[in-house]
């Protein structure tokens, strides 16, 4: 019976560890600037991130992609986030792999 319960929960994205490049950026309380800044990370800090919004290129409003994710438009603002902290802006941090910690939507054609 475990094993069945262990089967059919999903697995969460592995954290990877990405650094800080936009100066004294803002820590938000949700993935948009209209949340609340709940504290600032200095320019160079290493900090984990366990998933970050997508965007929809084909569309300007957004979609809910195939996987079930929702996908936003394309001029949207993408947003990560850092477990238990909150939501940073995409283009103020840099690392390897964080195209991977984002479920991927293999919607469209060829798929």
């Amino acid at each position: 019976m475990a094993a069945l319960l262990l089967a059919a929960t999903p697995a969460l994205a592995e954290p990877i560890t990405a650094r800080v490049s936009g100066g004294n950026i803002a820590v938000h309380a949700g993935p948009d600037s209209g949340y609340r800044i709940i504290g600032r990370i200095p320019d160079g800090s290493q900090i984990p991130i366990d998933s970050c919004t997508q965007v929809d290129a084909d569309s300007p409003f957004g979609t809910l992609g195939d996987a079930g994710y929702p996908l936003w438009g394309r001029s949207s603002v993408q947003w990560c986030h850092i477990p238990d902290t909150g939501w940073v802006r995409r283009d103020e941090i840099v690392g390897r792999g964080l195209v991977n910690v984002t479920p991927p939507d293999f919607a469209g054609p060829g798929w």
